[in-house]
Parts: C-alpha cells; sequence; structure tokens
C-alpha cells in the first residue's frame, strides 16, 4: 500500500510538472531559511550551555547604591570569593578571574605582539568550567606558578604545527610562562572569550597583597552552589555579606548573583562586566518570527493549490472510494504526497544551505560550518523542518478531499465550494499580510540605518586614526611623541585625551554638585581632553574657551557639555564652579556643544571635561587626523614613529568610523536579515500566486472566450481577473498597518534618536505589493486574453 502512494505521488508530480516546481521550490526555501534561522536562534538561546554545571554556576556583581543611583559592578573585590566560600554553605566552590591591564605583550620572530583576549586565574578554573583540552590535562594544567593554557588558534599562530606543551612564552610585561595545555577555541556561545589564561605566580607578594585588598574592584568571581534551588537562599543570606565586610562603606550594600546562561541577554545595565558581546532578545523574537512567515507563506502555496485542484482528484478518489479505500487511507495517501514533496524540497534545500551558508555567517557573525561533522546534525535539522512543514501542508487538503462523496463526484456535481473560494482568498490575504509587514520592517529598518549613518554626531569622525597609549613610559612622556606624530606627512592634527568620542570602552562616571543644586549631585561622565583635542574634533565651543596647555593653569578648570549646564541649572556656566565628589572644586571655563560620545541608543548624558593632567584619569589615546592621501606611507610612519617611543608593545591603531559601526551591528544584522526575508517573503507568495492564477485562468478559458466574442478588450479582462487579487491585497494591507507599526515601534524605541516612521513607508509597501502581485498574474492574464477565441471554443 505504502509503494503504491509513493508511486501515485510521483506521477502527480510528473503529471503538473509547472505545479510541482512551484511547490518544491517554495517549499526548498522555505526549508533552507527556517534552518538557518533555527541555527541563528539556537546559538543565541544557548549561551554557556556547554558548561556541565551551568544551571549552578553564577556571577558575582557588587550593587553600589552612591547618591541613590543604583550601580551594577560586574568586578569584585578580589577577597570576596574566599569569603562567600567560607560564610555560606550554599556554595560549593568559587573561582575568580583578573585582568590587571589591558594587554600582554610578547615577541615573535623579531616581531612585537599584543594579545587582550587573556586571563589570570585560579587553579581550580576547569573544576567549574568545562573547556575542551586537545593537550594536556586541565586536571594538572595549572599545578606549577606561571603555567600558560592556551587555545588551538594561539598554538597555531605562534608554533604552527610543532607540539607547543612545555615551550617557553616569553611575556613583557609579566612573568615568562610555560604552555601546559592546548584547548579547544572557545565557542562563540561563550561569555568568557580568551585565548590566553595564565595562573599568574601564587607566592609574588604584591599579588598576595592585591587578593586580600577588600578596597578594589578587580576580580570577576564566579561561584558555584550546591543545588540550583540554593540560590534564592544565598541571595537572602548574602544581604549581611557588605555590612560585615564594608562597614565604612555603606554604598556597597549588596551583592547580586547572575547565572551565567543569563549574562549575554540581561549585562545591558552592568558595568566593567567580562562579557564580549551583549545579546538582545528582541532580535531573536523578530527572526523567530521571519522563520515562521517563510514556513507559514510555504504551506500555504501547497494548500491553495492542493485545494484548487480538487475538482481534477475527484475522479481519482470517488473510483477509490467505490473500490472500497476508507477515509484514513485516502488521507495518508494524500498525507504522504505532500510528504514526498517535502522531501525532495529537503534535497534542494541542502545544496541552497551549502550555498547559502557562508554569506548568512558574513551576516550574522556566527561561524556555522557545513562538513562532514556537521552534515549529521544539520541533516536532523532539516528532516525535521520538512517532515512538519510536509503534514502542515497537507493535512487539510487530506482532511478535505477524503471528504468528498463517491456518489456525486461519479455524477460530477463536484464543484469547488464557496468555503473552499473563501480558504483560498483568506491564505492570498495572509501571504500578502506577512509580505507588506516584512516590506514596512524593511523599510523602516532601511530608514532608521541611513538616519544613523548620515546623522551628525557633533565632532568629525572621517579619517581619524586612534592610537591607544599601552606603555606607561609614553604615557608620562606623551606631549614629545604627540609632536612626533604631528611631523609624520599625512597628519594633518594631533590630540591626546583619556576616551575619544564614540568611545567603545567603559567611560568614568562620576558625581558633581553646585551651590545651586543646593547639597544634591548629578551622575555625569568624565573625559580628559589636552588644548588639542575640541580642534581636532571640529567640536564647537558654545560659550568660553579651550583648555591652553598650561599645566598648572588647566589644572583647576573643566568643560562641561550643554546637557552637563542644563542638568545644573545653569544659564551661564561660564565662570561657576562644581565640585567632583572625592576630587575637589573647579572653574568651569567653556560649554562644549553636545556630542554623541556614545551610541545613537543612548541620549546625550552630562559630560565633564578635564584637562589631560587631571587626577581622576590620564590620556589613553592619541587622536590622528589624517589627510587620507598616501595613507599607507602614513600609517607607516605612524607606526614608525610607534617602535621610536615604545619598544615594548605592538601599535594598536583602529579608525573611528569603522569603530563606530561596530555600536550598530546587532541593527545592521537585523536591516539585513528583514531585506532578505521580505524578498523571500514576497517571492514564496508569488509563486502561489502565480500557480494558482494559472489554475484559475486555466478552468476560466470559455469564459474569457466567450467575453472576447461579446466585445471585452484585453484592458476590461485584465481589469476583470485581477480585480479580486487587488481587493485581496487591500484586505491585507489594513491588516497589515496595525502589527508593523507596532513591531516598527517597538524597535525604534531602543534608539534614543530615530526616524518618524509616517504613512510613507506603508504606502510603498501597498503600492510595491500591489505591482509585484498584478506583475505575477499579469504575464497570464495576458496570454489568456489574447489566444483565439475560435479556437478555445472549439476545444470545449
Amino acid at each position: 500500500m505504502f509503494k503504491n502512494y509513493i508511486i501515485i505521488a510521483w506521477r502527480n508530480l510528473w503529471k503538473h510538472p509547472m505545479f510541482s516546481i512551484i511547490n518544491i521550490l517554495g517549499l526548498a526555501i522555505g526549508i533552507t531559511c527556517s534552518c538557518l534561522l533555527y541555527l541563528f536562534i539556537h546559538d543565541e538561546l544557548s549561551q554557556d550551555e556547554f558548561h556541565e554545571k551551568a544551571d549552578r554556576i553564577y556571577r558575582v556583581l557588587e550593587v553600589d547604591f552612591s547618591n541613590e543611583q543604583t550601580r551594577l559592578i560586574g568586578q569584585t573585590a578580589p577577597p570576596v570569593a574566599k569569603a562567600l566560600e567560607q560564610d555560606y554553605p550554599e556554595v560549593m566552590a568559587t573561582t575568580r578571574l583578573f585582568q590587571p591591564i589591558g594587554h600582554i605583550d610578547t615577541e615573535r620572530k623579531g616581531e612585537r605582539i599584543h594579545e587582550r583576549n587573556y586571563y589570570l586565574a585560579e587553579s581550580n578554573i576547569f573544576e567549574i568550567f568545562d573547556f575542551k583540552f586537545n593537550q594536556g590535562d586541565p586536571a594538572t594544567a595549572f599545578s606549577s606558578a606561571n603555567s600558560l593554557v592556551i587555545t588551538e588558534h594561539i598554538a597555531k599562530k605562534y608554533f604552527g604545527t610543532q607540539n607547543p606543551i612545555g615551550e617557553v612564552f616569553e611575556l613583557k610585561n609579566y612573568n615568562d610562562a610555560i604552555v601546559t595545555g592546548v584547548i579547544e577555541n572557545i565557542p562563540g556561545n561563550s561569555h568568557l572569550q580568551f585565548d590566553f589564561l595564565m595562573n599568574g605566580n601564587p607566592n609574588d607578594s604584591l599579588f598576595i597583597s592585591y587578593l586580600q585588598n577588600w578596597r578594589v574592584y578587580g576580580a570577576y568571581t564566579y561561584l558555584v552552589v550546591n543545588h540550583e534551588n540554593q540560590i534564592n537562599s544565598l541571595q537572602q543570606k548574602s544581604k549581611n555579606f557588605t555590612a560585615r565586610y564594608w562597614p565604612d562603606q555603606p554604598n556597597r550594600s549588596d551583592l547580586q548573583f547572575q547565572n551565567i546562561k543569563n549574562i549575554y541577554f540581561n549585562s545591558a545595565s552592568i558595568e566593567f562586566g567580562n562579557e564580549v558581546t551583549k545579546g538582545e532578545i528582541r532580535y531573536v523574537y523578530l527572526f523567530s518570527a521571519i522563520g515562521l512567515f517563510l514556513l507559514l507563506i510555504a504551506c500555504i502555496n501547497y494548500i491553495n493549490l492542493a485545494t484548487a485542484k480538487s475538482s481534477q482528484r475527484a475522479k481519482e478518489i470517488g473510483i477509490r472510494k467505490v473500490s472500497g479505500a476508507i477515509r484514513w487511507q485516502l488521507i495518508a495517501q494524500f498525507l504522504i504526497e505532500s510528504l514526498v514533496v517535502a522531501l525532495i524540497a529537503l534535497v534542494l534545500s541542502i545544496g541552497l544551505l551549502k550555498t547559502i551558508l557562508p554569506y548568512f555567517n558574513q551576516i550574522t557573525g556566527k561561524l556555522f560550518l557545513f562538513n562532514l561533522d556537521t552534515f549529521g546534525n544539520l541533516a536532523l535539522i532539516l528532516l525535521a523542518i520538512a517532515t512538519v512543514i510536509g503534514l502542515l501542508s497537507g493535512l487539510y487538503p487530506a482532511i478535505y478531499l477524503s471528504r468528498l462523496k463517491p456518489a456525486k463526484i461519479v455524477k460530477g456535481e463536484i464543484r469547488s465550494s464557496l468555503g473552499n473560494l473563501f480558504l483560498r482568498q483568506g491564505l492570498v490575504i495572509t501571504q500578502f499580510t506577512l509580505s507588506i509587514i516584512m516590506i514596512v520592517a524593511t523599510i523602516v529598518t532601511s530608514n532608521q540605518m541611513n538616519y544613523i549613518r548620515n546623522r551628525n554626531l557633533g565632532f568629525n569622525q572621517e579619517t581619524m586614526a586612534i592610537v591607544d597609549i599601552n606603555n606607561g613610559n609614553v604615557r608620562s612622556n606623551f606631549e614629545t611623541m604627540k609632536y612626533e606624530f604631528g611631523q609624520v606627512p599625512g597628519v594633518e592634527k594631533v590630540a591626546a585625551s583619556s576616551r575619544v568620542p564614540g568611545e567603545w570602552k567603559d567611560i568614568v562616571q562620576l558625581f558633581v554638585t553646585s551651590d545651586q543644586l543646593m547639597g544634591d549631585s548629578i551622575q555625569t561622565y568624565f573625559m580628559s581632553f589636552d588644548e588639542n583635542m575640541i580642534e581636532t574634533y571640529d567640536m564647537d565651543l558654545t560659550s568660553g574657551q579651550n583648555f591652553s596647555g598650561n599645566r598648572l593653569q588647566d589644572s583647576t578648570t573643566v568643560l562641561i557639555n550643554e546637557q552637563a549646564a542644563d542638568a545644573l541649572g545653569w544659564d551661564q556656566p561660564v565662570g561657576r564652579e562644581l565640585t567632583i565628589s572625592q576630587v575637589g572644586t573647579f572653574k568651569v571655563i567653556g560649554v562644549v556643544e553636545g556630542f554623541h560620545y556614545q551610541s545613537l541608543h543612548e541620549t546625550i548624558a552630562p559630560l565633564v571635561i578635564g584637562p589631560w593632567s587631571n587626577a581622576i584619569q590620564s590620556v589613553d589615546y592619541f587622536s590622528l587626523k589624517l589627510s587620507g592621501i598616501y595613507l599607507t606611507e602614513t600609517l607607516s610612519g605612524i607606526k614608525s614613529v610607534h617602535e621610536q617611543f615604545d619598544n615594548t608593545t605592538a601599535i594598536e591603531l583602529h579608525f573611528l568610523d569603522q569603530q563606530l559601526q561596530r555600536f550598530y551591528q546587532s541593527d545592521e544584522r537585523a536591516q539585513k536579515l528583514f531585506t532578505i526575508g521580505a524578498g523571500l517573503t514576497v517571492f514564496i507568495a508569488c509563486l502561489g500566486l502565480f500557480g494558482l492564477a494559472s489554475f484559475i485562468i486555466q478552468k476560466r478559458t470559455k469564459e474569457i472566450s466567450i467575453r472576447k466574442v461579446l466585445g471585452a478588450t484585453v484592458t476590461n479582462l485584465f481589469y476583470h481577473l485581477s480585480k479580486s487579487l487587488v481587493q485581496q491585497i487591500i484586505v491585507a494591507f489594513l491588516l497589515a498597518v496595525p502589527i508593523a507599526w507596532w513591531a516598527m515601534y517597538h524597535w525604534l524605541s531602543y534608539f534614543a534618536y530615530r526616524v518618524n516612521m509616517g504613512i510613507s513607508a506603508f504606502l510603498w509597501a501597498l503600492g510595491l505589493s500591489l505591482l509585484v502581485g498584478l506583475l505575477t498574474i499579469g504575464h497570464r492574464v495576458i496570454k489568456a486574453a489574447m489566444v483565439n477565441s475560435v479556437n478555445s471554443l472549439k476545444s470545449d
């Protein structure tokens, strides 16, 4: 019986090749895109789940209630870990990671190299986190001082095919380390990302002193509870922890425990955390919706065409029923037919997946592989999706066709029912509703990203090179190096600062007050500029003057931005004094027009700008304004100057405009996926519409011929046959508008500065849908209208 069903399914595919191609192609695209989106979503939702104890591992956060402003700090004082382990029986174990400086420096084959992806770790790190060892033993990897575990990427980079175990790694700013283990490259779904893991020197007196200091931050602290349900008890008990260990610091008044699986999506408000990227759950929802849209539209195509062709299958069904076939056998037959179509689409989708996957990786920033090792998992995912889509697509046609009465079939009384017609129209409306939603989303996201690219940020970012200062000697004598940078051909201006506009690192926050605030204080950000910074970035001083360059004269002065002046309640800020908590009182000498020193997701917050010789934060960057001419020679000259003054660390140079784009990587990704999703949604919908129109026109050939004989023109016939489609698209538009508006309103709300949606995006979506829909059926309608009426009527 099963074999017979397969043969019938195969014959039906060959009997109606156009409809078969439409169904197979639509389902193949739906299956492929759904598989890709499943891979992305699964990866996003599986952050840190590869650790065996993931449900019981927590990152310890400190809560700061300074000035009634709650801040979550991703670091703790170093002794916190051992105190938690000692005081609370719920804590099974703790471990700490440290990153005392921003980079480690080494030299290989005469080339100076700096590496930023590193941690100092405790010896029990591999008892808590499950990083897979390729070489070495996790139980003994950190059994001796100055041991080093590296990733396979680093092993290949520095040692090639040579066995790195036992090799000495010469480090400029740490003790030399011995390689004791090689682990697999850290998975992309790990919040901990590193290439080097060192256990430091536990006998170093300075390190021991640091580990016992309760008055500093700097430790990334993790704990493991004995049982999952103990974390609430621990959270309750720990409320007296800070009072016990920081009795003189009431602002450090709480600890919080964050499960590592929640770090990726729930760290936006955490300062000084060690997560490399922060996820956005809204994009998981959006991309899930796109995947469902594509699957739904592909299923709708199959249902529409299957029910439209029901009259052609009626005699077959009647004969089978008269011959003794029962209803479940007919349902099984039609479900198997839809599964055969889905499985053929599956084979096609494997080829599509292999072709598209590299481009999908570029868009998403992931590293999904299609090879012998991963094919098994991918094939299972594809098979599962194909089976579900095959059953869903074939279920309604199977039930509908199996209900047909044999007596009516034999008498030729079967006609397309009104309910069946309404169903097809409803499914077409659903397809175009989803398509219009996707088109609106594409237009709005594109407009917003164009707005971001073209918005005036309040400073000039073009051809601005940023050079990190990674050496203490350079920092203390930066003015000489700054002068030499200015002598390089192609370098127009040079400035030094602690942070730069569009900063991608943490920015210092502090509290300031003035006599006008009557004892209250406001929270502001802080940067330090030298006297050339304002001019180098083409910023505007709205009042007052810039720093003079005289260290003594500038040391008691600050600049503020307009937002800080408003927050302090000053109409005339120049000449006023403000007090920075625990630092001192400073005179405001100038007001800078507000500039975006963070991303456009954030409003411009109050900012205090101190001179480079301040006591809060020293200079950390050189900003070099380049002419853009002979760029290669200019960059070579910049590197030479750096090597002249810093013989320890490699140059670390960024172009500011490229760094700024990193703020919007997830938004750019969303725009690209919306665009691709909209295109595929419309394409699959049009495939089905084309097949449906072809079938309907085929059935109405006689009617078209009679209308032509009675004087109808091609235009009349086109209007008559397309009127229903236009009505359906308009209904779809009315349904899509509130859904699209709601979705895009919430997406735009994540930007402090955004475009106004307006009505134009919706009108464009309507116009495009009408155009595409009419073009899709237009060819079939016009071709039918041009057929000789005599031949059509003769053949009937």
